[in-house]
């Protein structure tokens, strides 16, 4: 009967206390208040836009790897940036894109998941797009996990129900729409994640499956390329492309295991076991190292493997591990690379490795289970309570420039981007936009 007390305390209390989880397997409670976090419509320090190209055009930015492109603006990296606009969202784990005066993200309105974009001026809507469906699990919540990919002038959005549609990016009309799954599909246990990839003329998925776990679709019609032999459960590993041994790869993963495929086929060139405790799904994205090397992070106790490719006797690749490390376990948020130095989460402490064989350089503070990303000597980092830290990429220590809250408390798994000198996150209540060239 003991045992039972603090459940029965819990349900008296259910009708006044939220519960969720933002990354650990230890709930975060809070006290339910009427209008928690009225998040209304803010704008203001709207002087003229500038340049945002190349702008963040995909999950993780310009080339998939979290790093931000060159920003044109020299940003005071030593207090918080100035909030430029502030407009409520829906739910949803979907990272922001923006491109141009155009900000990109997926979110929940109701029984509908929602493409929406938005001014970079002010945060209006200029248009949504809407497929009926909604996705809600107990551990990671209700709305769209995948983000949009915006590619010459056409934006590739993935929904929770399977649905793949193309949209012009200016007006947000239907260009076409496929379904990437087949009837009595077994979805991940927290959804589909993924998040479309544009090689060439493709659109690439890994929605998962026992008849194919990767599809490419023809991107000016929508018409299926191919579906790999490659099979399985899926996992929350959005494609990406490597280049190894001078050609390019398309890796992608399933419960258990990861692989190669050629892109143009969807072959398989090579493909292992990748274990992980208690539950087998790849999260966090593989890392492209220096000489033929790339790097798999996982949480649950995993850790994280350099991995070498070279050239096999008898199949294309064989791969062997380099190097294995405790100190490096990234359970969904990416690690990024720098002049041979491995940033990222190792669970919730931000940690700094040596690339070459997976020594540990420093342990730094704990941020949370956000989101990471390098802007040229700098860590950006985006916690999951909404606090936005900068810390100096530097290997010989660990050095935060700042640290403040950015957002509302509201559990925050979305990307942020940051172009032109704008910073744009959200969670689930709030997307806003942040100038971080202005002096304060």
């Amino acid at each position: 009967m003991r045992r039972l007390a603090p459940l029965a305390s819990l349900a008296l209390l259910s009708g006044c206390v939220s519960m969720e989880w933002r990354g650990s397997m230890i709930p975060h409670l809070e006290i339910e208040r009427d209008n928690a976090w009225e998040t209304k419509p803010v704008a203001f320090n709207r002087v003229a836009l500038r340049p945002t190209k190349p702008g963040w055009t995909q999950f993780r930015g310009p080339a998939r790897d979290g790093v931000a492109p060159p920003q044109g603006v020299e940003p005071d990296w030593s207090g918080a940036p100035l909030v430029r606009w502030r407009v409520p969202a829906g739910q949803g784990h979907s990272s922001v894109i923006l491109s141009d005066q155009s900000v990109f993200t997926m979110e929940q309105d109701g029984e509908e998941e929602l493409v929406t974009a938005r001014s970079l001026d002010d945060g209006e809507i200029l248009w949504k797009h809407g497929v009926r469906t909604r996705w809600g699990d107990f551990m990671s919540g209700v709305g769209p996990r995948s983000t949009p990919t915006l590619h010459e002038g056409r934006l590739y959005a993935l929904f929770s129900n399977g649905s793949l549609v193309c949209l012009n990016a200016a007006s947000g009309k239907l260009l076409w729409k496929t379904r990437v799954i087949q009837d009595g599909h077994e979805f991940p246990e927290w959804g589909l994640s993924c998040s479309p990839l544009v090689w060439k003329d493709l659109v690439i998925v890994t929605p998962g499956g026992e008849k194919g776990a990767a599809r490419a679709y023809h991107s000016g019609s929508g018409k299926r390329a191919w579906v790999s032999e490659f099979n399985g459960e899926g996992v929350y590993l959005s494609p990406c492309i490597l280049n190894l041994l001078g050609r390019e790869q398309l890796v992608t993963a399933v419960s258990g295991r990861i692989a190669f495929l050629e892109p143009r086929s969807g072959k398989t060139d090579w493909e292992g076991p990748w274990k992980i405790f208690l539950n087998d799904v790849q999260i966090a994205q593989p890392l492209a190292l220096s000489g033929n090397a790339f790097l798999l992070s996982a949480g649950y106790g995993k850790g994280s493997e350099g991995l070498f490719v070279s050239a096999g006797e008898e199949e294309p690749y064989q791969v062997r591990t380099a190097w294995r490390s405790k100190d490096l376990k990234c359970k969904f948020s990416s690690p990024v690379l720098k002049d041979g130095f491995v940033y990222g989460f190792n669970e919730n402490s931000l940690t700094c490795l040596d690339a070459s064989d997976g020594k540990l350089k420093w342990r730094g503070r704990k941020y949370g289970y956000g989101r990471v990303l390098l802007a040229g000597d700098k860590l950006v980092i985006l916690g999951n309570t909404g606090i936005l830290s900068v810390v100096e990429a530097n290997p010989e220590k660990f050095e935060e420039r700042y640290s403040g809250q950015l957002l509302s408390d509201d559990r925050c798994w979305n990307g942020p981007a940051l172009a032109g000198g704008y910073l744009v996150a959200r969670n689930g209540l709030e997307i806003a936009c942040f100038d971080w060239a202005q002096k304060q």
